[in-house]
């Protein structure tokens, strides 16, 4: 009697149904109805199961979580493309490389951002954030500045001095222009092939600059008061140095 117990017992479970993959309207619904949790950690669990479906509809809905809500579902978002494969590996790396300015003031998201390029192909996602360090808008070159101090890797160092540098030399030729300055026109952004005279330079400085200062300060845990003291202390110490964990 036991036995056909077990027997029948077994051949339920082999009759079960097995759990279908949701496609992707399945899965989208689903997410609508579990991110109107009001606990933002729910809401992110809610977007790592939609990322299980693999999806260009699904992507896109991940695109744009990188832009709004709280930072664990912004963070989530970004891993969940980190996993798209094939054409749309493609455009997961378009949506997390536009959404750096959206997330500038967010370190531990446009982190996220580097990581899940870089997740995606060795490499990729530092090379983004140091193209992403030169960008005229300010917005994107300071989420990039702030990634770097939160990743905190050495090879960093040298271009976010590079930029400070960059920065200073465009605000002085800028504020010495005009009627009032010593030339008549002035440079621009170094580099990156600016208007002449770049009115915007001074403000883009005084923006920036002081956080290349912060950055570099996280990543070497020095201190020091000019770009000149830090690209002389590190020409001293580059070789020796080790990020302190």
């Amino acid at each position: 009697m036991t036995t056909c117990l077990l027997a029948l017992s077994l051949f339920a479970l082999q009759n079960d149904p097995v759990p279908k993959d949701l496609t992707a309207t399945e899965a989208l619904e689903k997410f609508k109805t579990a991110y109107k949790a009001k606990n933002p950690s729910d809401r992110a669990l809610a977007v790592s199961e939609l990322a299980k479906t693999p999806n260009e509809k699904i992507y896109a809905k991940l695109g744009a979580l990188l832009l709004v809500d709280d930072l664990t579902v912004r963070i989530a978002a970004a891993k969940g493309l980190s996993t798209a494969a094939g054409e749309n590996q493609r455009k997961a790396v378009n949506f997390l490389s536009r959404a750096f300015p959206a997330n500038a003031g967010a370190p531990i998201v446009s982190a996220a951002l580097v990581e899940a390029l870089e997740s995606m192909q060795d490499g990729l996602g530092y090379a983004i954030l140091k193209v992403n360090l030169r960008s005229p808008d300010p917005l994107t070159a300071r989420a990039a500045i702030e990634a770097a101090g939160q990743i905190r890797d050495k090879t960093f160092v040298v271009p976010l001095i590079d930029l400070a540098r960059f920065l200073e030399a465009a605000s002085r030729e800028a504020l010495n222009t005009g009627p009032a300055g010593r030339t008549v026109t002035g440079g621009g952004l170094p580099g990156i092939g600016g208007p002449v005279g770049d009115p915007d330079a001074p403000k883009r400085s005084r923006l920036l600059v002081p956080l290349i200062h912060q950055s570099l300060g996280s990543i070497t845990k020095q201190s020091f008061k000019t770009v000149a003291e830090w690209a002389e202390w590190w020409r001293h110490n580059e070789a020796e140095f080790k990020v302190q964990k």
